[in-house]
Formats: structure tokens, sequence, C-alpha cells
């Protein structure tokens, strides 16, 4: 399902944006003004109300899925 038919709210946005951003959850958190593990607990949030995942987690860090894509256009 499309990222556009869910209720999402800004900040989520703002979070992948960031994510995408840095690569990482540590400087993305920085970037936020938050804490690394309230970053991280927000986007297994939003991965759980999304049913899908927004990153792909990998050694080079994270990067976009098709539903991550989706949200960083919309951002």
């Amino acid at each position: 399902q499309s990222v556009y038919m869910q209720n999402i709210e800004w900040d989520d946005f703002r979070l992948v944006k960031m994510i995408a951003e840095h690569r990482a959850l540590g400087p993305a958190a920085e970037a936020l003004k938050l804490n690394h593990s309230t970053v991280f607990r927000k986007l297994n949030a939003l991965e759980d109300h999304l049913g899908t995942r927004v990153f792909e987690r990998s050694r080079s860090g994270y990067v976009p899925t098709a539903a991550g894509e989706e949200m960083l256009l919309i951002a």
C-alpha cells in the first residue's frame, strides 16, 4: 500500500529524510536533536504502522526501500 494512503505525521517524513541523508541513526539523531534510541524507536514504530520496511540495514548504512524512496519524494 502506498504511503500516500497512510496517516503519517510530518515528523515521520523528517525522520526518514534525516536517516536517508546520514545513512545512520546516530548522526540523524544528532541532526534532529534527539536521542539515538528515540530515533530507533520512532523508525520501528513507523515501519510497524506502514507494515513495511522503510530502510534496508546493511554494513554500509541505512538505504531507503521503495517505501522509503516514496516518503523521501513527499518530504
